[in-house]
């Protein structure tokens, strides 16, 4: 969609387009004809006069009548823009502004430039488009720059929100998340949404600005109100975490449909946790698995993970191992961590694929390398074990001591045990004791066993039985079978 006009002969276009027939009204010049009599010259004076008096009312009027017919114009445009607009590539879930396909362009690159030389402010963001995009243009993101700031200073507030953009990302400028705030805030200031919506993710994550979660929450409910659909979600979010606004799951519920209706797929997803887990809703499986698949097909990782484990688990849908590691990959090669730690999982013990423990190394590998704790344990483990990789003690305790070290308690249990045992470090009981009891403190059930072990055997520490059953008995309760086969052992059962 395209929306263009210009200064020049802008009133004459108006009244062209506005007057009964299309033409003015009709008036002759005094010098048309040639009368005998002065009185009636005098008669089409006045009559000539009083037309003209008439033509200026009528002009004032038209013109008043179409600037507002412009202004609705202008505020439908830009809700229409908001509509049609998607983004694969959301950064924090704020968007650039593309005002229009830049393959439209395609016949006129020159009638475009020229328009942008002699300082139309429509035409220059168009030529930043193309720059920025590569489409109709070489790709130059300095020139695209360039353009979008002669639009925006002329107060474009669609070039003023690619221009911000272009600052929050560093590109044909220094990164300046002050002067990309400072952009944003001159486009919402005009009430356009997309501006307000990236301003308002500014605030909320105090970028190029003070953080303010009230502002952040204020700007996406004005977005949000004119449909803006990464408004809407992030409004949404801000409900359902309480950030800048009262907790409230229903409001949170509320905007979430009103996005994922629209077709916007991290609103499906996280409308789908909510009925998974009974947010604002009446909790429901089956509604979940709805909603998560709404956002697998519009590929979203998130939903896609989440809709594998729905099928892995059986819930809301039949257990279906295969579908869920089909699900797994779509998600997984799209880089998502959770989704390879999965499908890494399936393949080691071979659970709706074959059994490849090499296969699931590789997915760990890759998950671990994103900061997944789950997966640098269990990489961890392979190296521990020599599955799928070649063994090595000191790769395994790199991995355990990377999960360790984000809390994840599996990853401080084995850490400690390697402590414990002196494998790929050296055996160091304090330093044992200080990762066991980090992870019994989550009530890892290994980790409490392995200290009641050490004050049983006096392994490092001075040796105490009761202090030994103590941690069995808590083991017990967790549901460890070797501390119950300790306390059986210790006739404490």
């Amino acid at each position: 969609m395209k929306f263009r006009f210009t200064g020049c002969g802008l009133a004459l276009a108006l009244l062209l387009s506005s007057a009964p027939g299309g033409g003015l009204p009709a008036f002759v010049p005094p010098a048309t004809e040639a009368f005998a009599e002065e009185d009636m010259i005098d008669k089409i004076e006045r009559k000539l006069a009083k037309q003209t008096s008439e033509l200026d009312e009528l002009v004032n009027r038209l013109i008043e009548e179409k600037k507002a017919e412009l202004d609705r114009q202008t505020v439908e445009l830009n809700k229409e823009l908001d509509k049609n607009f998607l983004n694969k590539k959301d950064d924090d879930f704020g968007t650039i502004l593309r005002d229009v396909v830049a393959g439209e362009f395609d016949q006129a690159e020159t009638s475009i430039l020229e328009k942008a030389r002699n300082g139309d402010m429509y035409a220059q963001n168009d030529l930043g488009l193309m720059y920025d995009t590569g489409d109709g243009m070489p790709q130059d993101d300095a020139e695209a720059v360039r353009w979008y700031t002669a639009a925006a200073e002329q107060g474009f507030s669609i070039a003023q929100t690619n221009l911000a953009w272009m600052y929050e990302k560093g590109r044909g400028v220094e990164q300046d998340y002050k002067k990309a705030a400072e952009w944003y805030t001159r486009a919402a200031d005009q009430g356009y949404s997309r501006a307000q919506n990236n301003l308002g993710v500014m605030y909320e994550h105090g970028r190029g600005v003070e953080q303010d979660l009230a502002k952040a929450a204020a700007l996406y409910k004005k977005s949000a109100e004119q449909g803006n659909l990464n408004a809407q979600t992030n409004l949404a979010w801000m409900y359902e975490n309480g950030r800048g606004v009262k907790q409230d799951d229903k409001k949170a519920v509320e905007w979430y449909t009103k996005a994922a209706n629209a077709g916007d797929s991290r609103a499906q997803t996280n409308l789908g946790w909510m009925y998974e887990n009974g947010r604002g809703v009446r909790k429901s499986d089956k509604k979940a698995v709805e909603w998560y698949r709404k956002g697998a097909e519009n590929g979203n990782p998130y939903a896609q993970t989440n809709l594998g484990w729905m099928y892995e688990s059986g819930k809301g849908v039949e257990l279906d191992e295969a579908k869920a590691a089909e699900w797994y990959r779509m998600a997984a090669e799209q880089g998502h961590a959770r989704a390879q730690t999965n499908l890494a999982w399936l393949y080691q013990n071979g659970i709706g694929v074959p059994q490849d423990d090499r296969e699931a190394a590789d997915w760990y590998g890759l998950a671990a390398a994103l900061g997944d704790a789950r997966a640098q344990t269990n990489l961890g483990w392979m190296y521990d074990k020599g599955r799928g990789v070649e063994q090595s003690d000191s790769e395994a305790v790199r991995w355990y001591r990377s999960a360790a070290e984000q809390g994840y308690a599996t990853g401080q249990a084995n850490l400690g045990w390697m402590y414990m045992n002196g494998r790929g470090v050296k055996k160091d009981i304090k330093e044992a004791l200080k990762w066991l009891n980090l992870a019994a403190e989550q009530n890892n059930a290994n980790a409490v066993y392995n200290i009641g072990w050490l004050y049983e055997n006096g392994d490092g520490v001075k040796k105490d039985v009761k202090k030994a059953v103590e941690w069995y008995r808590r083991g017990a309760e967790l549901g460890d079978e070797s501390s119950q086969e300790a306390l059986k052992r210790l006739g404490e059962n």
